[in-house]
């Protein structure tokens, strides 16, 4: 492979719009023995060759940064391409004392490689319950002394108070909210490192949330630029710890109910006789395995 990036004479412009300073180069690239045949092939040459990467300084100026490029083939040619790079001023404030700040000078977004973000929406979904407990009952079941440690109940009748009619649910409001980590990583895409993370509960204090009241639910993966990835992870937090009522049933599918007393007695209120917690996610994972990066929000 011989790479050759050549700067266009004459390509380099200055110029202020909106009371911005704004610049352009633009470098004819190929290759002598292995032509690049893709504009991706190309953008994997940058910040090498004499080509520019992103955030690095327009010459002669420490003010206009490498932001935006454009890659295109030259007309009449398969394996010859225009890269032009287009430069922004940086964001630069002044202190009262007249020195220039630049703290946010090296602020990411959401291309550059470790670029994290989070993001939560509150929500509430209806359930169908038959026994009723405070939010302190659950958490002292779950806890690392309790009946159910995070959120793995054991067989049996869980207790409470029956709020059911003759094994009719009322619907109950468990309180939920969805997280999304984002994170950029540099290199190579590689999703069978999450697989073993999907569906799983936290084994952890993860986020402030006790152990097994996390699920993680999987990730969405974008290219945000040359072999640069964004990742985002999607966890849903659960005050019930993710686990379910379930009452218990005959053989054809009925609710055993609580027996009514005998004639000439009155009939009485029923329940459901038995009623056990179920945990439709059993797995546990310390999180802080499925990326470096998300320990900084932990």
């Amino acid at each position: 492979m011989s790479i050759q990036v050549v700067e266009q004479l004459g390509s380099r412009s200055v110029s202020r719009q909106q009371g911005k300073l704004k610049a352009t180069r633009s470098f004819h690239v190929w290759d002598d023995t292995s032509p690049l045949t893709t504009p991706d092939a190309v953008g994997l040459l940058f910040g090498t060759n004499g080509l520019p990467r992103l955030r690095e300084v327009f010459p002669g100026s420490r003010r206009l940064r490498a932001q935006d490029w454009t890659i295109s083939l030259v007309s009449g040619h398969k394996d010859l391409w225009l890269v032009t790079w287009e430069y922004a001023e940086l964001n630069i404030s002044f202190a009262t004392s007249g020195a220039v700040t630049t703290s946010n000078v090296e602020t990411p977004d959401a291309s550059t490689p470790g670029y994290s973000e989070v993001n939560a929406t509150f929500s509430a979904s209806h359930v169908d319950i038959w026994r009723a407990f405070s939010r302190a009952s659950i958490d002292q079941m779950c806890s690392a002394n309790g009946s159910h440690p995070a959120g793995m109940p054991n067989p049996g009748d869980i207790g409470g108070q029956p709020v059911d009619s003759g094994g009719r649910p009322p619907s109950y409001i468990v309180r939920q909210y969805e997280l999304t980590i984002s994170v950029t990583r540099f290199g190579t895409f590689e999703p069978a490192s999450l697989v073993d993370f999907v569906w799983t509960r936290n084994a952890g204090t993860f986020l402030d949330c006790p152990p097994g009241s996390l699920l993680y639910c999987g990730a969405t993966v974008n290219r945000v630029g040359p072999e640069r990835y964004q990742y985002a992870h999607k966890f849903v937090y659960d005050q019930y710890y993710h686990m379910r009522q379930s009452p218990a049933s005959d053989n054809a599918g009925n609710i055993m109910l609580t027996p009514q007393p005998p004639p000439p007695g009155p009939p009485v209120p029923s329940h459901a006789i038995l009623v056990e917690f179920i945990q439709p996610f059993p797995d546990l994972q310390s999180f802080a395995l499925i990326d470096p990066l998300i320990l900084k929000y932990t």
